[in-house]
């Protein structure tokens, strides 16, 4: 068996070395999703400037095929001032520019998501942090505990409350010789 000097001093080595543990995995995981927010707030710009991209292509589509269509109107011998003929083409315009305006929104809404993803990694970068430090904390704060307990079963017969009983005991005997009247 340890002689209880040396099983106290263990157990608070230990302690510290968790505790260090704690408190770097804390360090290393609001590390992790910081980089995890940064990562989505990228994927936010990329949504909207994919959905900007797409709805530009979908007003090329469009016009192209109102062209087409002013085209086939006119080779067709259709007058293209004729009220027919320009709510072809205005439904045309209109039906386009819808699709573009929806791919927009889409994309506004994808990044949305991407930033609320980021919020909550910053938040649990946070959680991390805390969470780390107060592992250590706790952990530093009862080592000394877990070390007098040790040190008391390996047969250290030393007592914090000094000798002759407990701390309770001589606080009653303290207040018995109190005068009265307090």
């Amino acid at each position: 068996m340890c002689e209880p000097t040396t099983l106290a001093a263990a157990v608070i080595g230990t302690s510290a070395l968790q505790a260090y543990g704690q408190y770097t995995d804390g360090k290393f995981q609001a590390s992790v999703a910081n980089q995890n927010a940064k990562i989505n707030e990228g994927a936010a710009l990329d949504a909207i400037n994919k959905g900007n991209a797409q709805a530009q292509e979908q007003r090329r589509r469009t016009r192209q095929l109102a062209g087409t269509q002013a085209a086939t109107m006119s080779a067709s011998g259709i007058d293209l001032s004729t009220a027919g003929a320009l709510d072809i083409l205005g439904d045309t315009a209109a039906m386009g520019e819808l699709d573009a305006l929806t791919m927009v929104n889409n994309a506004s809404r994808e990044a949305y998501g991407y930033r609320m993803q980021a919020e909550n990694d910053r938040l649990n970068a946070k959680m991390a942090r805390r969470s780390g430090n107060m592992g250590a904390m706790t952990t530093l704060l009862t080592a000394p505990i877990q070390a007098y307990g040790a040190y008391q079963l390996a047969g250290g017969t030393w007592s914090p409350f000094g000798g002759g009983g407990s701390g309770a005991a001589k606080a009653g005997k303290t207040f018995a010789k109190a005068p009265k009247g307090f």
